[in-house]
C-alpha cells in the first residue's frame, strides 16, 4: 500500500467509455512561464497595459502612501513597452484615484524611471539553470491631490482619467518600436535581446 497516494487531479478516470487524464506537466509548463521561464511577458511580444500590477505579475500600477498628502504611483512595463506609455499609465492611474477620493484635482511630479534587470538563472537543487530574465521599465510619480489654486500644473481628475485611459485603449505600439524597446533595455541589462 502507498503511503503518499496520488492527488485526486493525477488520477486517470473515464468519461463516456474514453480514458481521461488530466496533464498535470502541461500545466507546470504552464505556470513555469508565468514565473518567467519563457511567457509572452517577459520576451517583450505583449505591450503592458492599463492593469494593476502583482507580485506574479508587476506589469501594470501599483501604488504607495509616501505622507498624507502625497502618493506614488509606479507602472511597471515588459521590455517592449515605451516609457511614453507608462508615464500615460501612471498618470491615468493618478487621476483615476482622484476621482476614487472625489478629488477635483491633481498635481504630478517629474516622471522618475529606473529599470529593473532580473536574475538569467536559478538554483535547483544545487543546480544552476538559466531562465528568461524578467527584465522591467519602470516609471514613478509623486501625486498630490487637493490644490485650491488655478495652476496650470493642477490637472482635472475626472477629465484626465478619461483621456488617458481612453487614449490607452486605441493606442498600438508598432512592431519596431517594440523590438526597439526590447532591445535597448536588454542591452542596458548587459544581454542581447531574444
Amino acid at each position: 500500500m502507498n503511503a503518499f497516494p496520488k492527488p485526486p487531479l493525477a488520477r486517470a478516470g473515464r468519461a463516456g467509455g474514453v480514458a481521461v487524464v488530466v496533464a498535470l506537466p502541461a500545466l507546470a509548463l504552464a505556470l513555469q512561464g508565468c514565473a518567467g521561464g519563457g511567457s509572452a511577458l517577459t520576451t517583450g511580444a505583449v505591450v503592458t497595459s492599463y492593469k494593476q500590477g502583482n507580485a506574479i505579475q508587476p506589469q501594470g500600477y501599483s501604488m504607495s502612501q509616501v505622507d498624507e498628502r502625497t502618493v506614488r504611483v509606479t507602472a511597471t512595463g515588459s521590455p517592449s513597452t515605451p516609457n511614453e506609455r507608462l508615464v500615460k499609465i501612471a498618470m491615468a492611474r493618478a487621476a483615476e484615484y482622484g476621482v476614487e477620493r472625489n478629488e477635483k484635482s491633481f498635481r504630478a511630479a517629474e516622471p522618475a524611471i529606473s529599470t529593473s534587470c532580473g536574475k538569467d538563472y536559478v538554483i535547483e537543487r544545487g543546480a544552476r539553470r538559466a531562465v528568461q530574465p524578467s527584465d522591467y521599465s519602470i516609471v514613478s510619480v509623486d501625486v498630490t491631490y487637493g490644490g485650491r489654486s488655478a495652476d496650470p500644473a493642477d490637472r482635472p481628475t475626472r477629465e484626465t482619467a478619461s483621456t488617458l485611459k481612453a487614449e490607452l485603449a486605441a493606442e498600438t505600439v508598432p512592431e519596431t518600436v517594440q523590438a526597439a524597446n526590447t532591445a535597448e533595455l536588454a542591452q542596458f541589462c548587459g544581454r542581447t535581446a531574444s
